[in-house]
């Protein structure tokens, strides 16, 4: 069991894995990416999470996602943490993943809470999964929320409160956007635990109620708006803070619910001179329609910074 604290505070980027024109993986680009991110002169993030909803975790064979997280890892400056996506359906399998990330260099595992027999996912079961799993993991646990991704289970506040007395589960990224559940979490958790919210949508409203920073999708396109908003919230500036958090909910729309990790490299097709490049199959690019509006949105954040 990892014995060291780890600080999540911060803006934190779920990277896409990058792929060519035949579905391979694109290290190459994928490296020029986290450069991009870490730039000392310009370094607005505080780590780099791999192997995300948004890095297709599910698309990728063992041998990739191994590829993929010792990419990110030698790219990343080593101050830095890497939060490695860590999920399996049983608890031996997930522990295997944070064993195996941990070897390729991940700071912490995120992992996401088993879901195929969901009927059986009591508050009883998934706090002994987590606990198992983070008696033993060679890194810290930061548990994943995203009932998206786990057929619609959600983790509710009891339950990730539990979860969080053991000491290696360090932190909390919350995708349902639930703001009464994060205060809940912030408030009664025990001392030291850490609440990220999921989506740059609802960073305002979560740091308010006590999180310390997010992993957001749309860092990957907008890193210095989202710290921007962090900032400003830390400044007390609530008011241009609010101002900006209106701007970054269209564009922040887009690149999730509204069009997924297809929408996210369409949006990086625009900004980044590298491209996001295809998702894997089944996963299809965006279309011309779909493109145009997500220019417009970028368009948004531009003309109002």
């Amino acid at each position: 069991m990892a014995d060291h604290v780890l600080n999540l505070e911060g803006i934190y980027p779920p990277v896409p894995t990058f792929f060519d024109a035949d579905g391979g993986l694109n290290l190459a680009v994928l490296q020029t990416h986290i450069r991009r991110l870490t730039e000392p002169e310009h370094r607005w993030v505080a780590g780099i999470v791999a192997l995300g909803s948004n890095g297709e975790a599910a698309h990728l064979d063992d041998n990739e996602r191994d590829e993929v997280v010792r990419a990110i890892r030698a790219a990343t400056p080593d101050e830095l943490p890497v939060l490695v996506g860590a999920s399996a359906q049983s608890t031996r399998g997930t522990l295997a993943l944070c064993e195996v990330a941990a070897r390729s260099g991940a700071t912490a595992a995120l992992v996401l809470p088993p879901s195929y027999f969901r009927v059986q996912m009591t508050m009883e079961a998934l706090v002994h999964h987590y606990h198992t799993v983070a008696g033993a993991s060679p890194v810290p646990v930061v548990i994943y929320n995203m009932p998206a991704s786990t057929g619609g289970l959600d983790l509710d506040a009891a339950a990730i409160i539990a979860i969080a007395e053991h000491p290696n589960i360090v932190g909390v990224k919350d995708s349902a956007g639930n703001v009464t559940k994060l205060a809940d979490i912030a408030a009664r958790a025990r001392h030291g635990f850490q609440v990220l919210a999921g989506s740059a949508g609802f960073l305002l409203p979560a740091l308010v109620v006590g999180a310390v920073g997010a992993v957001a999708a749309l860092a990957n396109i907008l890193p210095r708006q989202c710290y921007d908003l962090l900032e400003l919230f830390r400044r007390g500036r609530l008011t241009e803070a609010r101002e900006l958090q209106a701007r970054l909910v269209p564009i922040n729309s887009a690149v999730t619910s509204m069009y997924g990790v297809p929408g996210l490299k369409a949006a990086l097709d625009l900004t980044a001179g590298y491209g996001g490049g295809p998702p894997r199959a089944p996963l299809r690019s965006l279309g011309e329609h779909e493109r145009e509006r997500i220019k417009q949105f970028l368009a948004l954040v531009e003309n109002g910074s």
